[in-house]
């Protein structure tokens, strides 16, 4: 198989409804293979292998495009390696892009990969999600958009999102294709859900599950 580079990364991307340039591409790579490296050290992903990263990470996170969002201050929580939230700054460089995780060397080892690929607007923050609200007043409701992927369930994501997101803002999940989602969570309805299918070499099928904070 062909080694994925920026230009085959903008023709993938597309097929998911993505549209990045090269140097964008180029970028989240440089990210990518940094974190492979460092993977090494640090247990940051269980894929070893380049090309099914690519797939399980960069192309699912970019596959965010689907719900046609453009969001200005987004959280990305519990972040583990940086994806979903990095995928979500490339395809809106001009947001500002928060990763949180609860785990300080998966924050540092995110933040050395962040200076090495050269990703601007994108900041690291070792807190637990939970907390964050009453240990950083300024966060509650700083956010327009919060981001997880296989942190928890979908009621359990959105009692956390809900004090860091303003009213009006939006939840989206990274979801197995058989998983549930409810129409509502607390404070959120259901907007859509958006299926794809993720190519070879690790091919499956996944949803976004989006939802909308009442106003």
């Amino acid at each position: 198989m062909t080694a994925t580079d920026a230009h085959l990364l903008v023709e993938r991307a597309k097929l998911l409804g993505a549209e990045i340039d090269e140097p964008r591409a180029a970028r989240l790579l440089a990210y990518l293979d940094a974190m492979l490296a460092l993977n090494e050290q640090i247990n940051l992903t269980a894929v070893r292998d380049r090309e099914q990263a690519v797939v399980l990470h960069a192309l699912d996170g970019l596959a965010f495009a689907r719900t046609g969002l453009h969001p200005r201050h987004a959280l990305d929580l519990g972040t583990g390696n940086g994806f979903p939230g990095v995928a979500v700054a490339t395809l809106h460089p001009g947001a500002s892009v928060v990763l949180m995780d609860r785990t300080g060397k998966k924050v540092r080892a995110v933040g050395s990969c962040l200076v090495q690929a050269k990703f601007d607007g994108v900041e690291t923050m070792n807190l637990d999600a939970q907390q964050a609200p009453s240990l950083r007043r300024e966060l509650r409701h700083a956010f327009d958009l919060v981001t997880a992927r296989a942190v928890g369930k979908p009621e359990a994501m959105a009692l956390m999102a809900d004090p860091l997101l303003r009213p009006g803002g939006h939840l989206v999940l990274w979801l197995d294709a058989d998983a549930e989602a409810p129409e509502r969570l607390g404070p959120f309805r259901r907007v859509a859900m958006h299926p794809y299918e993720l190519p070879a070499p690790a091919a499956r099928q996944r949803v976004l599950g989006h939802w909308q904070k009442r106003a």
